[in-house]
């Protein structure tokens, strides 16, 4: 078996045909297809049944609602290509996908194969075309992944492909305590360990924006919480890795500038829920000292109070650069 794709599968009934018919109608020898059933409450689950019984490639599984680490580890679990894809029930592909990626696996035994996207909210069309890459040299690898993390490309596991047997020498799994970051934390993680990547700008995936109660698209209330777990999770992770101390520092410091980004993101949270101005600056002050009291140096109100104002007229380029030079 050389390719798994993995689908999480939560209130999906609208757009499933589409996902899995975008994958069947075309040639994919050698792949199977695992769909999760995230104790979905509307049809989805029988739209899997479905399609499982009439196709021989592809796995159904069900489960009680976890979340969509929880789907991904279990499909993870299951899974046995050399490979694994993670598709989201929303999305679908190109009539290339899978000729794309065997096409560039055949090359070399990448150990991270990345593709770009196409984003639709059903109106409009953005696509985010990724630059060419290819590399087995450390330090390249290194630094494209410290570049990556700041430019939040490495966020995404639905433009990849990862070697499975790196995912379980090493015991990956997407946090299950997360939800919101989960696949950044993943990502960061598997990215210690490939000494060889591959970026094409082929447009073979389809993002759709549309459903907004998707398992992988859902808004929550406690994103503090969720940015603290996955910061102190991380600073573990790299502390224990085998990485030289500078690498360490870096990637400790790509991963601060990533959460300061986050303070501005809060401070919009804020903005949109019309939020009293004293109000605000107290919810960003307590925010700045608690997101990660643990490992990193957050000014504690200096940078909280500037940032209200350029989000509210939306200087987010000004707001990178007072994020890049606070974590430095």
């Amino acid at each position: 078996m050389k390719l798994s794709v993995i689908i999480p599968v939560y209130k999906a009934e609208g757009t499933l045909h589409r996902c899995l018919d975008s994958l069947l109608n075309q040639p994919h020898k050698d792949t199977e297809i695992i769909l999760i059933n995230d104790g979905s409450p509307d049809s989805s689950g029988e739209i899997c049944k479905e399609y499982a019984e009439k196709h021989p490639e592809i796995k159904y599984l069900e489960k009680e609602n976890g979340g969509v680490s929880t789907a991904r580890n279990l499909g993870l679990d299951t899974a046995c290509g050399e490979y694994v894809v993670f598709v989201d029930s929303d999305d679908w592909v190109y009539g290339n996908f899978f000729s794309t990626i065997m096409n560039n696996l055949a090359e070399d035994d990448w150990d991270l194969l990345q593709y770009s996207q196409n984003y639709t909210d059903g109106k409009e069309e953005k696509p985010r075309i990724q630059i060419d890459f290819k590399s087995s040299d450390h330090t390249e690898i290194f630094n494209h992944t410290i570049e990556h993390m700041c430019k939040k490309h490495i966020n995404k596991p639905i433009d990849k492909v990862y070697k499975r047997s790196i995912i379980e020498k090493n015991h990956l799994r997407f946090h299950p305590d997360l939800c919101v970051g989960e696949d950044r934390t993943f990502n960061i993680v598997f990215s210690l360990f490939i000494k060889k990547w591959c970026i094409v700008s082929d447009l073979i995936y389809w993002v759709s924006l549309e459903n907004g109660e998707s398992l992988s698209r859902q808004k929550r209330d406690n994103l503090d919480d969720q940015i603290r777990i996955a910061e102190e999770y991380l600073f573990d992770v790299i502390e224990k890795s085998g990485s030289s101390t500078e690498e360490k520092d870096m990637l400790i410091k790509a991963i601060q500038f990533d959460n300061m980004r986050a303070v501005y993101t809060k401070a919009k949270y804020l903005h949109n829920n019309n939020v009293g101005l004293f109000k605000r600056l107290n919810e960003l002050n307590s925010y700045c000292k608690q997101v990660n009291q643990k490992n990193f140096t957050y000014p504690p109100g200096k940078f909280c109070a500037l940032i209200s104002l350029p989000v509210k007229l939306r200087l987010t380029p000004v707001l990178d650069i007072m994020a890049w030079v606070l974590t430095r």
